[in-house]
C-alpha cells in the first residue's frame, strides 16, 4: 500500500457511488465512513488489494447497492463483442495466434472505471482498440512462458467485456494446453467478471473447468479460496494471471511460474513491476 493509494481507492468510492446515489448528503456519509475506515486501516500489514476489498464492501453496504457497476459491465461486454471481427482479423494475420490472442486480450484490460490511466467508458475502447493493438507489447515475456504452456494452466480472469478477449486465448491455449481452469470471481466487486459471466459467454467451449474464487475480494482473498482451487494452484504448470488487482494479490504471494498479463495504468503497480505507466506487459515470474 503506497500513499498514493489513499486517494486513488477515494476516487473510486466516489465513482462507484455517483453511480447510484443522486443525493448529496447521502454521498457525504458515504465517504465520511469510508475515509473513517480507511483511516484504520491504512499503515496496517495489509496489502493495498486487501484494504480495497474492506473500503469496497462497505461503500457497497452504505450505497446501497451489491453491484454498482452492473449496467457498466454489460455494456463493455455488449462493445466488446462488437469488437471480435476486428480481434479476429489481428489474430488471423499474425505470426503467432496465441500471442496475438494474448495481447488482445491485455488491450481489453484497459477497462477499468474509475480510476485514471484507464477507459473513461466502455465506448471508449471501442474507439482506442486498434491504437492499443498498434502499441504492440511493451514488455513481451512470451517466449519464456511457451515452454509451460502445453502443461496445465490456470487463467485467472479480470473484467468484464475483456473476459470477451480472455475467451480468445483460452481457445488458443485449448490447442496445446493438456488442461485449462478459468477462475472468475465469485461475488460481484468493481467491474470484475464473475462465475456467472463467463457461463453466459460459453467458456465451458474452451476450458474444462471454472471454479470461482470463492470469497469477496479485490483481486484474491488466498485465505478464503475453495479447497479445489487450491489444489489446482499447486498443480498447475503455469498460473496466467490477468490485471492489476490480482498482480496486488498474487505479489504477496510465492506462487510461480506466473505470468502477468496487463496493461499497466498505476503508478504504484508499475514502480513495483519495474515498466512504465501505459503500456502493455507480459511479464512472467519463474
Amino acid at each position: 500500500m503506497k500513499p498514493r493509494c489513499v486517494p486513488c481507492i477515494l476516487n473510486r468510492v466516489v465513482y462507484e457511488s455517483e453511480l447510484v446515489l443522486k443525493d448529496h448528503k447521502k454521498m457525504e456519509e458515504v465517504m465520511k465512513n469510508v475515509v473513517k475506515k480507511i483511516q484504520e486501516l491504512y499503515g496496517s500489514n495489509l496489502s493495498s488489494a486487501e484494504i480495497a476489498t474492506q473500503i469496497h464492501g462497505l461503500a457497497y453496504e452504505l450505497i446501497g447497492s451489491k453491484d454498482p457497476y452492473k449496467e457498466l459491465k454489460e455494456k463493455s461486454t455488449e462493445i466488446a463483442m462488437k469488437l471480435i471481427p476486428r480481434a479476429e482479423k489481428f489474430i488471423e494475420g499474425s505470426k503467432n495466434r496465441l500471442e496475438a490472442a494474448m495481447l488482445v486480450a491485455i488491450a481489453g484490460n484497459s477497462i477499468d472505471f474509475g480510476i485514471s490511466g484507464s477507459a473513461s467508458s466502455p465506448e471508449d475502447l471501442e474507439r482506442k482498440f486498434d491504437e492499443l493493438i498498434k502499441q504492440g507489447l511493451y514488455h513481451n515475456d512470451f517466449r519464456k512462458m511457451e515452454k509451460y504452456l502445453n502443461g496445465r494452466i490456470i487463467y485467472f480472469t479480470d473484467n468484464c467485456g475483456e473476459i470477451v478477449f480472455d475467451k480468445l486465448v483460452c481457445r488458443e491455449l485449448r490447442n496445446i494446453a493438456s488442461y485449462i481452469t478459468l477462475v472468475p470471481k465469485k461475488y460481484p466487486i468493481l467491474t470484475d467478471a464473475t462465475y456467472e459471466d463467463v457461463k453466459k459467454l460459453g467458456f465451458d467451449e474452451v476450458v474444462d473447468e471454472i471454479i470461482s474464487t470463492g470469497g469477496y475480494a479485490v483481486g484474491i482473498d488466498f485465505k478464503s479460496m475453495p479447497e479445489k482451487l487450491r489444489d489446482r494452484i499447486a498443480e498447475a504448470d503455469i498460473i496466467i494471471s490477468k490485471g492489476m488487482a490480482n498482480y496486488e494479490a498474487f505479489s504477496e504471494t510465492n506462487y510461480k511460474p506466473i505470468a502477468h498479463l496487463l496493461r499497466v495504468k498505476c503508478k504504484s503497480i508499475g514502480e513495483d513491476m519495474d515498466l512504465p505507466v501505459n503500456i502493455n506487459a507480459i511479464k512472467l515470474y519463474e
